[in-house]
């Protein structure tokens, strides 16, 4: 009589059945020239901010010290000091007040000082500045001295062409319009020294003009809190604020080809882009190279003159995605601390 085995009995002599073992992580996925061109063809991505730069960092000993140059500023900057600033730019008095302006009221200081624990002082100090140094300011000095030099201007003219008029008439005919023409292409150093007056402190009065404007606008940012006072508020800087900006990343996964990051109004030569933390993720240096191959470190840079655009590739970890940026204006490698 044959032994009916129940399913649990049945045994099997074939080996047993494992899930299959996970593959081998893919190799490093290089990011194409094609993938690269059609990032730069592509527009600005709405649904997502623009990258911002980088907060200033000012210690609370620097901050100090600025804001006490602030008031020395405040105090020495009169109608009076502004006049001589647009009568005499050259005087040694009046490029101390030159240097003093620029050094102080940088967009870094004006924001690390209005995020200190003295921001209202500090508003105060400023607005008052910006009251000096506003156009309706700069031109009630400059209007007057400008009105002289361009009378001084033209009386000399008018001097130059009474001596040729007497030169003429003392001269015979045949002499006459060879003097003419050498005198209109003889360069007359008065009237160049007028001219080059002119330009210089019209050029001084229109960087005052712009340093008032980031003034106004600095203080504007920030908003009542209190009666009592200020509350210092992180505010957003134009995008064509004329300094200099830096855009740090950290990481290559702060921004992929499935996400880039976007970097707007970037100025070569002028604004920076951090990848010192990559290096340091790494392990490695960073360098440039002509075609990825997906080894981490690699960097390549492309710029498309027409959409002036540009696109920034560092290849990371082995399996990883590399960082790929999009860059709205040209970027040079000089631009990168690597």
């Amino acid at each position: 009589m044959s032994t009916i085995y129940q399913p649990s009995q049945v045994r099997s002599d074939a080996p047993p059945i494992h899930a299959k073992s996970q593959a081998t992580p893919p190799a490093p996925a290089v990011v194409s020239d094609k993938a690269m061109d059609d990032l730069l063809q592509s527009g600005p991505n709405s649904d997502r901010q623009p990258m911002r730069p980088d907060e200033p960092k000012m210690t609370p000993e620097g901050r100090a010290i600025i804001e006490g140059e602030l008031k020395e500023l405040s105090a020495q900057l009169t109608p009076a000091t502004v006049e001589l600033m647009m009568r005499h730019p050259e005087s040694d008095e009046s490029k101390a007040h030159y240097d003093k302006i620029d050094r102080v009221l940088t967009p870094d200081n004006i924001k690390g000082m209005l995020a200190g624990k003295n921001a209202a002082s500090c508003t105060k100090t400023l607005a008052k500045i910006e009251t000096q140094l506003k156009k309706e300011s700069i031109d009630t000095a400059l209007d007057p001295i400008s009105n002289e030099q361009v009378e001084a201007y033209r009386r000399h003219v008018e001097s130059i062409l009474f001596d040729l008029k007497v030169r003429l008439i003392m001269e015979p005919d045949e002499k006459r319009f060879e003097i003419a023409r050498d005198s209109f292409r003889k360069e007359d150093p008065r009237l160049t020294s007028i001219q080059h007056y002119i330009n210089d402190v019209y050029a001084k009065s229109k960087h005052l003009y712009d340093i008032a404007t980031e003034v106004h606008k600095a203080i504007g940012a920030l908003q009542i809190a209190h009666p009592e006072g200020l509350e210092p508020e992180k505010y957003r800087e134009p995008d064509h604020a004329k300094h200099s900006k830096t855009y740090s990343f950290s990481n290559t996964a702060a921004s992929t080809l499935e996400h880039p990051s976007e970097i707007r109004n970037f100025v070569a030569d002028r604004d920076k882009i951090d990848v010192t933390g990559i290096s340091k993720q790494l392990n490695k240096p960073l360098h440039w190279v002509n075609q990825l191959s997906g080894a981490s470190g690699e960097m390549q840079l492309k710029y498309s003159r027409e959409n002036n655009a540009s696109v920034l590739v560092i290849s990371g970890i082995k399996g990883e995605p590399a960082l790929v940026a999009k860059i709205f204006g040209q970027v040079k490698e000089k631009d990168l601390l690597i």
